[in-house]
């Protein structure tokens, strides 16, 4: 009697906990649900929810989480030669930063694809140039597919036929020298309480003694600065360009009335926040 014996299934595509959405009440990130054609994805009140008959495992998601919390789904593998893209080609264009990774980790610089059947993919290439030109970044081309090009058994030999990925990295990374998001700070609001601090893993915002400092090429745009805000004085905004990191000067002093020590946006500030709030030694 034969047995056979078969691999266990890998597990289906699903948001992870570490979706915003899941640890910040006020998070509100929705990056996933607005670039999911199938509207797989979607808000719920535990956090964003992935249907798994819905899914087409297209990885757009992927390129866009600030926390890649989508989890058991690999980047889709495409093929190339002489800094193209060529065929076979999704039916589903790519989202614009996995285009972005393309031309930086594998330099691509072309699609070789026929329009006419692949006309999403046009818009996609226009909407990349647009953000190359703002990145100072040379342009890609779209060449007419070349009926002579690899065949079968070349792809198997150079190792093609499978098709290759690319490594999922913030565009931060990517492009160091620029930010993907700018952001802003109300020190006429700002307690100087460190919440946004505390939950900025990038370290885009950091509050250090003596000195407030956001660094907007670090940030990823999950805006979970803007969600722990108590005042909300901070906000984040697509936005591209160079930048350097601005640093606000912070003085550490002590409250008259509670005798803790604050951190002030000058020397001269005499109640710490809370005091300003609760007159007549309430606190």
């Amino acid at each position: 009697m034969f047995r056979f014996a078969f691999a266990d299934s890998p597990p289906p595509p699903a948001v992870g906990e570490s979706c915003l959405r899941r640890s910040l009440r006020r998070a509100t990130c929705r990056a996933c649900v607005d670039t999911c054609p199938a509207g797989a994805l979607s808000i719920t009140g535990e956090g964003a929810a992935l249907n798994q008959d819905l899914c087409l495992g297209c990885g757009r998601c992927l390129f866009v989480c600030p926390v890649e919390a989508i989890a058991h789904l690999e980047p889709p593998r495409r093929h190339l030669s002489a800094q193209r893209l060529i065929a076979p080609f999704t039916s589903i264009a790519p989202e614009i930063n996995e285009l972005l990774l393309w031309h930086v980790q594998h330099h691509i610089r072309g699609v070789e694809i026929d329009l006419d059947e692949h006309p999403h993919w046009g818009v996609a290439i226009a909407a990349l140039n647009l953000k190359l030109r703002e990145l100072d970044e040379p342009t890609w081309q779209i060449y007419p597919p070349e009926h002579a090009s690899l065949n079968r058994g070349r792809r198997r030999l150079s190792g093609l036929e499978k098709g290759v990925s690319v490594a999922l990295e913030p565009l931060s990374k990517a492009f160091p020298q620029y930010h993907q998001f700018a952001l802003h700070l109300d020190t006429e609001t700002c307690v100087a309480c460190a919440a946004c601090s505390r939950v900025c893993s990038p370290k885009a915002v950091v509050l250090k003694a003596g000195a407030f400092t956001l660094d907007a090429r670090q940030c990823h745009g999950c805006k979970a600065c803007e969600a722990v805000c108590p005042v909300d004085a901070i906000s984040i905004a697509p936005a591209t360009g160079r930048a350097d990191p601005v640093v606000h000067a912070l003085f550490e002093t002590s409250c008259p009335a509670c005798s803790r020590p604050f951190y002030a946006w000058h020397p001269q500030a005499s109640l710490c926040p809370i005091c300003r709030q609760h007159h007549h030694g309430m606190r």
